[in-house]
């Protein structure tokens, strides 16, 4: 069995990364079991991934501002841990600005995107204008949004969209085939 890491060797930015390899290859691992075996890790990692974020936060409520600020710069492994959970992050002003990257292409098609809460890893979106009942909103919402999401907003873990009241489904906005046939002179 591996050994733990010791606090000497987290010290330093090199140890974290190398740690972090070790644990991106053993994932790697653990996607490459049968189906039942890698859905039992997976659950399991997420359950101690909840009770840490959830006992992480608890701490650092505890924790006066300008110490969590001072850890952060000093320990390259405690700043890991707090960016990982979002810990000392706006989310809600992370998660503007993540979405001010695929707005233009929203805002290109009629539609629009807006935080409406975001916490705890968790982004609250309403999609309105085209984007609102348009059948390839999904198709939007994990390819662009949740890209963006997970890429600027530490901790994320998946967005809930919520469409206006009286969206009709529609197909999207664009270009309509048009089918053209040559027709025999008469």
């Amino acid at each position: 069995m591996t050994e733990a890491p010791s606090r000497t060797r987290l010290t330093g930015m090199s140890s974290l990364e190398e740690l972090l390899r070790q644990t991106e290859e053993r994932i790697a691992a653990v996607e490459q079991l049968e189906q039942p075996a890698r859905d039992t890790v997976f659950d399991l990692l997420d359950d101690i991934d909840t009770l840490h974020r959830f006992a992480l936060g608890t701490l650092t409520q505890g924790i006066d501002r300008d110490v969590l600020d001072e850890l952060r710069t000093t320990e390259p492994a405690v700043a890991w841990l707090l960016d990982a959970y979002g810990i000392g992050v706006d989310q809600h002003a992370a998660a503007e600005e993540a979405l001010e990257q695929v707005l233009p292409y929203v805002h290109s098609h009629g539609g629009d995107v807006e935080v409406l809460e975001a916490a705890d890893g968790v982004v609250r979106v309403r999609m309105s204008g085209t984007c609102s009942g348009c059948t390839a909103s999904a198709v939007t919402l994990t390819e662009s949004i949740e890209t963006a999401l997970r890429e600027h907003v530490p901790g994320f873990s998946h967005v809930e969209a919520e469409e206006e009241p009286d969206a009709q489904p529609h197909p999207p906005p664009g270009p309509v085939p048009v089918r053209i046939e040559r027709v025999p002179p008469s």
